[in-house]
């Protein structure tokens, strides 16, 4: 099922899960639903994700591209995605990871906080240089202001905003963003095309 604003009035909120639920029943359909809520909770740091094509991309053809950085925040270090993977591009040499978690135990020996603090770590030429943001809005917004602050042009940092999409063919209306459609204009745009709509509330 397609939850729509379940439990908020913020469709921003609102999770899309396609499966069958465990049994034809009240309590299959609310265990079903347990499931999802669960799954909604838990997914933090997922915005790597959709990313990693495009790390693997320049990965595959390294010589075509200058320094590379890499930030990434995640809610604790159980949920950090990929974690062989980005150790494997760590051990490479050529791309710098940096990584923060939001809450850790003692044994974690990385930084803690929110990944907009890593901006200033990176220290890159903002001149020359092309950002992906992909995660939470409320991230997403912070960390267009940190790469403002740091020179970036609003052109060369581009929002991934996949939102409360449901009929893919900009008929429904259920991501309207302004006068764009993200299912059929995005759903990556450069941050100058929807900056204007980007801090709007409830939108």
């Amino acid at each position: 099922p397609t939850l729509f604003n379940s439990g908020t009035p913020k469709p921003q909120m609102s999770s899309c899960f396609l499966l069958t639920t465990q049994e034809d029943s009240i309590s299959g359909i609310y265990d079903t639903l347990e499931q999802c809520a669960k799954i909604s909770q838990n997914a933090g740091g997922i915005g790597l994700a959709p990313l990693r094509p495009a790390i693997l991309e320049v990965l595959a053809a390294r010589r075509d591209y200058g320094r590379v950085v890499l930030l990434y925040g995640a809610r604790t270090p159980d949920d950090v995605l990929y974690a062989e993977e980005i150790a494997q591009w760590r051990a490479r040499g050529d791309i710098e990871i940096h990584v923060t978690v939001d809450a850790a135990g003692a044994d974690w020996r990385g930084n803690v906080g929110v990944v907009t603090q890593l901006v200033r770590r990176a220290d890159f030429d903002a001149s020359d240089a092309l950002a992906m943001l992909c995660g939470p809005e409320i991230m997403m917004r912070y960390t267009v202001l940190e790469l403002g602050h740091a020179g970036m042009a609003p052109a060369d940092v581009h929002v991934s905003l996949e939102r409360n999409m449901k009929c893919a063919i900009a008929f429904c209306g259920h991501c309207q963003y302004g006068p764009e459609f993200i299912c059929r204009d995005g759903p990556v745009f450069p941050y100058d095309r929807v900056a204007r709509w980007f801090d709007a509330r409830e939108l």
